[in-house]
């Protein structure tokens, strides 16, 4: 089974990504990408297939998944309630130049010699969990230091794990994973400008419609949803980070040519409006 690659739309303000998702069920298709993902089914239980490998899995449980591993999660029954925290990290990223310091090379050899995953051993979960959630509820430099305490931790009882497969895993040089790479990073690139659908179906050689279905199968969202996730990750930094006399600024910076669909989109994808957005996070800092 060819396994499709997957793309993660992940901030460039992020070296650890920490994912939750709560949906009616597991992302459907064999796929890959080239983050570990440690992933804690909080609620859910089926069955996890990793290359050629089949596990049975139950709700609490946590998996190791290795860089370019094929893999998906395979749900009981539906319709079912699934909740997964995932932590995503990339150690050819910026984490490369951490892990090549002396005192960390230990952790960097213990995720090399487990590089086809793993699963963690049930009396271990309560304390890998509570560490999961500990990093999911920090940021910034305690975000990286609990990280690192996250993979002591596994390091330590990887002596009583398994493999998850025996296969070897490969980098991405297939031309359809080339492709979906392309593509993700040429929008990373261009979306202050004002791309469109036609546009970039055109640069895929596809038509909208098959472009539509093909980018949701790599990416899990559809292409306005992977473009506005951008622009609002974009204005979120500038807002914090940048002095502006007007929030219009801030959108037309970010790639929107409208300040009432900056206002709409910001709001469905924060939750907060823009200035609440910045209030919370004064706050947050003056704590």
């Amino acid at each position: 089974m060819k396994a499709l690659h997957y793309n993660l739309n992940i901030p460039n303000d992020r070296t650890i990504f920490v994912r939750e998702e709560i949906l009616d069920s597991f992302y459907p298709h064999f796929h890959k990408h080239p983050e570990y993902q440690l992933v804690w089914v909080a609620e859910g239980s089926g069955k996890l297939i990793v290359d050629n490998n089949m596990h049975e899995f139950e709700c609490g449980e946590v998996f190791l998944i290795g860089a370019n591993q094929p893999h998906v999660f395979k749900g009981d029954k539906l319709p079912l309630h699934v909740r997964t925290v995932s932590v995503f990290f990339n150690l050819k990223g910026s984490l490369e130049y951490i892990f090549n310091l002396p005192e960390l090379k230990s952790l960097q050899n213990f995720l090399t010699n487990y590089s086809n995953g793993f699963r963690v051993p049930k009396h271990f979960l309560e304390d890998v969990c509570n560490k999961i959630e500990v990093l999911q509820n920090s940021d910034g430099a305690d975000r990286l230091i609990n990280f690192i305490y996250l993979l002591k931790l596994l390091n330590t009882i990887s002596k009583d794990v398994s493999p998850l497969s025996g296969a070897i895993i490969k980098e991405i040089n297939d031309v359809a994973s080339i492709r979906i790479v392309s593509l993700c990073t040429y929008i990373k690139n261009n979306f202050r400008k004002d791309l469109n659908l036609n546009d970039i179906a055109e640069k895929a050689n596809l038509t909208p419609q098959a472009f539509c279905r093909y980018f949701k199968k790599c990416t899990g969202k559809t292409f306005v949803c992977y473009l506005n996730e951008l622009r609002v990750s974009e204005a979120c930094r500038l807002l914090v980070n940048e002095r502006y006399d007007c929030i219009s600024m801030i959108a037309y910076n970010s790639g929107f040519n409208s300040i009432t669909n900056f206002n709409r989109v910001f709001r469905s994808i924060t939750g907060l409006s823009p200035k609440e957005y910045v209030l919370r996070y004064q706050s947050s800092i003056n704590q």
